[in-house]
């Protein structure tokens, strides 16, 4: 288990406690951070909070890693975010571009860190709807589940998904609709 050592007991206490507490518990567990306040999970943002938690709860992070898989369409987009629900899990498809790449980078960090070769066998189902026509930003839905695949091939479709949308001048995957924290819903260019 990692622990952080500074000349400040103050900031030891907060990085090796609270600072994981309060991530476990607002935004993994809680999910009621400032941009969640309805309690939804969000695609890129637990991955991002799973990987702070690698470290000390590697069991918590693999189960969302596959959670998350969980809510990867067919052609390799992902729901933004989605809230449970006994009819199937409801939320919105979109063509954010952020989201895409945290799926490749979790399970890396992952395996990295746990040593865990085994996570890129399990497997996960795809989420099956009409994709987004180009008038359509988004669309709030209730998917279907189906089929299923590894988690490797899980991140191949992300990478699929980022060639067939198109990269810019430096390579880089291009902006797609509410990038980062939606502060880009208009802007053209590359997504960094």
């Amino acid at each position: 288990s990692l622990v952080v050592e500074t000349p400040s007991p103050a900031l030891d206490a907060y990085l090796n406690g609270w600072a994981i507490y309060q991530t476990l518990a607002c935004r993994l567990l809680g999910r009621c951070s400032l941009y969640q306040s309805g309690g939804a999970y969000g695609f890129r943002d637990q991955l991002q909070d799973i990987c702070a938690l690698i470290d000390f709860e590697p069991e918590l992070a693999r189960k969302h890693i596959l959670l998350s898989a969980a809510h990867q369409y067919e052609e390799g987009d992902v729901m933004h975010w989605w809230h449970p629900g006994q009819e199937g899990d409801k939320g919105v498809r979109t063509r954010c571009s952020d989201d895409l790449l945290w799926l490749p980078y979790a399970c890396t960090l992952y395996v990295q860190k746990t040593g865990d070769e085994g996570l890129w066998e399990e497997k996960a189902p795809w989420l099956c709807s009409p994709e987004l026509r180009n008038n359509e930003r988004d669309r709030y839905e209730t998917p279907q589940s189906i089929g299923e695949g590894t988690i490797r091939e899980h991140c191949l479709r992300v990478f699929r998904q980022l060639e067939k949308r198109g990269t810019g001048p430096h390579g880089l995957p291009l902006m797609g609709a509410g990038d980062w924290n939606d502060g880009f819903d208009r802007v053209e260019g590359e997504s960094v």
